[in-house]
C-alpha cells in the first residue's frame, strides 16, 4: 500500500509505502522542515534563515575568519535567504578540508546531488601572501549527519598560522 508524502501541499511529488513514509518525511524530504544545524538547538521549521539570523551569530558577509577548531560557519545570502554552511572538516591528515554546501531553501528545479548554484571560495592564511583559490558546485544538504563532502578544498596544517584560523571569502 502506498500513500503520498505528507508534504505534498509543500511540492512533494513520492509516493510512498507506508513502511518507507516515516524515513522519507524525516529524513530525505527536501520540502519537509529544516532542522537547525547547530547543537544543541531545537529548531524545526520552515524559516531557517530567519531563525539562524535571529538566534545564532551567522556570516552576513562572504568574508569569514573561520578557526582550526570550527565544524562549520554558517553564512546567510540575502537575496534569496538562502542559507549556507562553510565545512570545515577534519578528516585530511595534515590538513583540513574546506567545503560549501546549502541547507535550505530547497530549490524545485535541483535534484539533491546535482545544484546548478556554483561558488569560488578564497584562503589566505596567516602571515603569507599564498592564496589558495577553488570553484566548486553547491550541493543541497538536508541534514549534515553522516554527509561526506565530495568536493572540498585542502588546506594545509601551515596555513592556518598560529592563530590557527584563515580568511575565506565567498563567491556564491
Amino acid at each position: 500500500m502506498t500513500r503520498p508524502c505528507r508534504f505534498k501541499k509543500r511540492g512533494c511529488r513520492e509516493t510512498l509505502r507506508y513502511t518507507e513514509a516515516r524515513r522519507h518525511e524525516e529524513e530525505a524530504c527536501s520540502y519537509s522542515p529544516y532542522r537547525c544545524p547547530f547543537d544543541g538547538c531545537d529548531f524545526c521549521g520552515f524559516l531557517l534563515y530567519g531563525h539562524i539570523l535571529d538566534a545564532h551569530d551567522p556570516e552576513l558577509s562572504t568574508v569569514v575568519t573561520l578557526q582550526k577548531c570550527e565544524p562549520f560557519r554558517a553564512v546567510l545570502h540575502h537575496e534569496d535567504k538562502s542559507v549556507f554552511l562553510l565545512l570545515n572538516g577534519g578528516d585530511i591528515p595534515t590538513g583540513r578540508s574546506l567545503s560549501v554546501v546549502r541547507v535550505c531553501p530547497y530549490r524545485e528545479a535541483e535534484e539533491h546531488e546535482q545544484v546548478e548554484a556554483k561558488y569560488v571560495m578564497d584562503v589566505e592564511g596567516e602571515g603569507t601572501s599564498l592564496c589558495l583559490t577553488a570553484p566548486g558546485p553547491v550541493p543541497f544538504v538536508r541534514r549534515l549527519d553522516g554527509y561526506k563532502t565530495k568536493v572540498f578544498m585542502f588546506v594545509p596544517d601551515a596555513f592556518w598560522g598560529s592563530s590557527g584560523s584563515v580568511t575565506v571569502t565567498l563567491y556564491l
